[in-house]
């Protein structure tokens, strides 16, 4: 059995453990909520990735640091749309701000919901702010618009290659 640490019991789902390790290292023995994994993810950041609403919300009544990013850029709201996970992200949304959370990305969340194809996200940061549409952009430059039209490309190259006859020796294998 591995360690018991918050990064495993996110990873596990243990929720009653989680609560345990919360409450040791708020307590001051032993645990620290901040430990972070091989791509800089803390146990909220990881929470957010898997979806994992009662994690997530355990993590941060605890204290878990919600303005944490990753290696990669990458804060809680990026991760929670990410996995699609509306309640989530509302949940998020609730202790700080969505200009704030887009500010410290390199992607801001609305990018990552048009990526992913998350239709309800996307509709609901529209709604949060209208205006931002237009002016969001990764940190590449790419803007909504921009990232759409490469969605709807790769969508069609993708339908281009299942529909193709397979050749004797396929050009992959060359």
């Amino acid at each position: 059995m591995s360690e018991i640490n918050a990064l495993n019991c996110v990873g596990q789902d243990d929720i009653v453990s989680l609560r345990i390790v919360c409450t040791m290292a708020r307590d001051g023995r032993q645990y620290n909520l901040e430990e972070v994994d091989s791509y800089g993810n803390t146990a909220l950041l990881k929470a957010c990735y898997l979806g994992r609403f009662d994690c997530a919300r355990t993590l941060l009544e605890f204290g878990g640091n919600i303005f944490a990013m990753n290696y990669f850029g990458q804060n809680a709201l990026t991760l929670a749309s990410y996995a699609g996970h509306l309640p989530l992200v509302k949940e998020l949304l609730r202790r700080r701000s969505y200009m704030d959370f887009n500010l410290s990305s390199m992607i801001p969340a609305l990018s990552v919901a048009v990526m992913q194809k998350h239709s309800a996200l996307e509709a609901y940061f529209t709604q949060l702010d209208p205006q931002g549409v237009q002016e969001t952009q990764t940190v590449h430059g790419l803007g909504v618009e921009e990232l759409r039209g490469m969605m709807r490309q790769a969508a069609r190259l993708n339908k281009q290659k299942r529909s193709a006859p397979r050749a004797f020796i396929s050009n992959s294998l060359r």
